[in-house]
């Protein structure tokens, strides 16, 4: 237990990222612990895949490329220094990751001897829901859905675990704790509370180390990616990672090591605050936060402190995400260039759906990217892709969708050409995401140490008394007393990111849209003309009518967010969606021209122009 704040800093936010961010954490960032974050829907119905056909795989690698960072000096200067690392590579095989690591470590020599390294598991209940023995099981988005006959098409089914095993671990004495599909925020949480010993019961603290792992998590979106306000930092290249200095009350300084490119300030802080919620209730099997009352205070260069975050004893329910084999896809890009291309791909649709049966598809799209501008001056500025994208349980329905486009190819629009990777026509085999939830009472965890063979830390499911009474319904209202529109001035015809800025997600198959301004001058204005009708409206024809839309604001952060469910249909591993991640839904938006206030227009773009290339 100590009585100084925790600097934790996070060294990835998905698969491939921040390969040398472990060393550079470890070297310049003065961090007493890394975390990392490693797993999506879509990796993990990738290695559900993987592990079926080889069942010494199915975790993710990234992290022993990052211990081997400068021929394995991350790894010395994390023996050397002491850093304790907690991460969730561990995926759908935390021990053979584990067991890697420690053959990694023990391969350095005696720099590098002691490194005592463990795994987390139990949060894989495969078996269990494959043989029904976890009950009824229900679609956590689709009401009405039940698992029911689909269990026959498991691949994995996982419980989405908290920071008790990782607590365990470290008190046990690990120095790498690896887990499977913990929640995102769960290793921060979980070393918070190691450090500062708190209690189960303290939610306040748990809640702050739960919104500090949630703004850091992402890696190099709390230092400047994916930020719309992207022109004011003046070196977007080899940022530096986010670091939380977590104190003993909960509350946070978002930071970066010195002298490294990138910016934490309160908008990167803040598109990632709303980055991926459902609202404001963000729900941890430890604790239930209450975040639309954050407040974040840019308290010195790159430091960024965060409160007001409040917290409640932890839902009685866990999500279950499952992985379905949903069978077979397959696409293929063509390409028109020049006049007419809307009426071209037209064209294209009618001859192909001619060769085929919709009914031997269960997802069947061909679908229109981009636009010819007048008057273009070379080629590729002319050209738009027409993307084709299908999915059956029969394999032989791709070998009918191959040949359909080829039948036509000799026959097609004038300039018809195609994508040369030709690969993407093979069949390969795609998942279908089905969460759900389950009583945390039935979820205990166990630690285990590598080369401790048969010492096991069992660590117990919640018991039902540790559990709030139930999940807290998410808010959902349009704006109240709001401001008459007409008071702002004179308006012109602009697009909205002119004024407002936006950071969007994916939570399964729902997209969520945190849109914000800077100025309190331009918050009434926001809240008033950003209702569900008009979020609707700025969706624009991507709008259909078996979507709904859920709102509320964040008063302290001058921000509305939405969650629009369905947009992104059943989620990213079977989405036939391009952005099946949801990541640019908010630009979109910002790019609808709307009436603007003029004289707020004119006030932000004094600001953007005064701060362009300074952060």
């Amino acid at each position: 237990m100590s009585s100084r704040p925790i600097r934790i800093g996070n060294a990835s936010g998905a698969i491939g990222d921040g390969i040398d961010q472990v060393y550079r954490l470890a070297r310049d960032g003065n961090v007493d612990a890394i975390t990392a974050d490693y797993l999506a829907e879509f990796n993990i119905a990738w290695k559900a895949i993987e592990l079926a056909s080889n069942p010494t795989l199915g975790y993710e690698p990234n992290f022993l490329d990052q211990l081997a960072w400068q021929d394995g000096a991350a790894a010395k200067l994390l023996a050397r220094r002491k850093i304790k690392v907690v991460h969730d590579g561990g995926a759908l095989n935390p021990e053979g990751l584990a067991r890697k690591v420690d053959e990694y470590f023990k391969s350095l020599g005696d720099e590098c001897k002691g490194v005592k390294v463990a795994w987390v598991e139990g949060d894989n209940v495969t078996e269990l829901v494959k043989e029904g023995r976890l009950g009824k099981l229900m679609h956590l988005d689709q009401k009405g859905v039940e698992l029911g006959e689909l269990r026959h098409k498991i691949l994995a089914a996982n419980v989405y675990t908290g920071m008790t095993g990782i607590i365990a671990a470290l008190e046990a004495g690990a120095d790498i704790v690896i887990c499977g599909r913990c929640c995102d925020a769960s290793p921060v949480m979980g070393l918070a509370a190691w450090w500062h010993g708190w209690k189960s019961t303290d939610y306040q603290q748990l809640a702050g180390s739960l919104l500090a792992g949630h703004i850091i998590e992402c890696g190099a979106y709390a230092t400047g990616g994916n930020f719309c306000g992207w022109r004011e930092i003046s070196q977007l290249h080899h940022v530096g990672y986010p670091i939380a200095e977590i104190a003993s009350d909960g509350t946070t300084i978002i930071t970066k090591p010195e002298h490294t490119n990138g910016a934490v300030t309160i908008d990167t802080c803040k598109a990632q605050l709303l980055y991926e919620i459902q609202g404001p209730y963000y729900l941890n099997p430890d604790v239930i936060a209450r975040i639309d009352g954050a407040r974040l205070e840019q308290v010195g260069k790159d430091r960024v402190r965060l409160t007001g975050i409040q917290g409640s004893a932890p839902p009685p329910t866990s999500k279950l995400a499952i992985c379905l084999l949903g069978g077979w896809q397959a696409e293929i890009a063509a390409y028109a260039s020049g006049l007419d291309t809307r009426e071209k791909f037209a064209l294209m649709k009618d001859q192909v759906l001619r060769e085929i049966n919709p009914a031997d598809f269960s997802t069947f799209s061909m679908e229109v990217y981009g636009s010819s501008p007048w008057d273009p001056k070379t080629q590729q500025e002319c050209t738009v892709m027409l993307r084709m994208f299908a999915q059956s349980e029969d394999k032989d329905a791709m070998m009918k969708f191959r040949r359909a486009i080829f039948y036509n190819g000799m026959q097609g629009y004038c300039g018809l050409h195609l994508g040369m990777d030709w690969r993407t026509m093979e069949p390969k085999p795609y998942v279908k995401y089905f969460p759900s939830l389950v009583p945390s009472v039935g979820v205990p965890l166990r630690v285990k140490f590598v080369g401790g063979e048969g010492e096991t830390v069992q660590v117990a499911a919640k018991r039902k008394e540790e559990c709030g009474g139930g999940v807290p319904a998410q808010l959902n209202y349009e704006p109240r007393d709001a401001a008459d529109l007409a008071s702002f001035g004179k308006t012109n015809a602009r697009p909205l990111g002119d004024l407002v800025f936006a950071r969007s997600g994916d939570k399964g198959g729902n997209a969520n849209i945190g849109l914000w301004v800077r100025d309190r001058k331009a918050w009434p204005w926001l809240r008033a003309f950003l209702t569900s009708e008009r979020c609707i409206w700025l969706l624009g024809d991507d709008w259909k009518k078996h979507y709904s839309v859920e709102r509320c604001e964040f008063n302290d952060l001058m921000a509305v967010h939405f969650v629009v469910k369905g947009l992104l249909q059943d989620g990213v591993s079977s989405s036939s969606v391009l952005d099946g991640f949801g990541k640019s839904v908010g630009e979109f938006m910002r790019a609808r021209v709307v009436d603007l206030p003029k004289d707020l227009v004119e006030s932000e773009e004094r600001r953007r122009t005064q701060m362009k290339g300074k952060l």
